[in-house]
């Protein structure tokens, strides 16, 4: 069974993996008109809901259980619960013009705590500017583009596509889920990567 749990892991590990090695190699290319700007500290992005699906979401969850200390699983709760407590109710439009509200679960100290195994939206959401980043959030204007390459978000839509395809083939569910909400969801469960596998619900909408 384990080894099984761990090609359920590997299926987001490699996907993951190839989106960093795609961004790589596009972001390599000496004609690249401008540099992506942004470095360690560099937050702006991170007030908001990130969506992953369900092999990223239990490949965080795994990642969490097995390397963060039972203070920080307490921290990340209450963090957790705080986010789920603002969104209740409300429509996905509304959460995403209130999002300057809402910080990252694993937003700590202007750093991600997770960071080896963030999701691929977080990977490919990058920018040209990091300065236009900061009006964008002290303005809270949310509607204002990021100043980023059409190729690096075609890059995420081509994992997104490939992962739910692969959940489909092996029978699992699929679909797109607060982060938040997963995880609340992972560590409520007993056996979620297990149950995944089998085709159950573990992952569930309350927005």
């Amino acid at each position: 069974m384990e080894n099984i749990k761990n090609r359920a892991l590997e299926l987001a590990s490699n996907a993951l993996s190839w989106t960093d090695e795609a961004i790589q190699k596009f972001t390599s290319l000496e004609s690249l008109p401008e540099p992506l700007d942004c470095k360690p500290g560099c937050h702006y992005c991170c007030f908001n809901l990130p969506m992953v699906t369900p092999p990223e979401a239990l490949f965080i969850g795994h990642h969490i259980d097995q390397t963060f200390t039972d203070q920080q699983k307490q921290t990340l709760n209450t963090r957790i619960q705080k986010i789920l407590k603002k969104i209740a109710g409300k429509p996905s439009d509304e959460i995403f013009m209130m999002r300057h509200e809402l910080p990252c679960i694993f937003l700590e100290e202007s750093m991600c705590l997770i960071y080896a195994v963030r999701p691929a939206v977080c990977r490919t959401c990058t920018s040209t500017s990091a300065e236009h980043c900061k009006m964008i959030f002290e303005t809270r204007n949310h509607r204002a583009r990021l100043r980023c390459y059409q190729q690096i978000r075609e890059i995420f839509h081509t994992f997104q596509t490939d992962l739910v395809n692969r959940s489909k083939e092996m029978g699992c569910q699929t679909g797109f889920f607060y982060v938040a909400e997963t995880m609340k969801d992972y560590f409520r469960h007993p056996e979620p990567i297990d149950a995944w596998l089998q085709g159950k619900m573990v992952f569930h909408r309350k927005v």
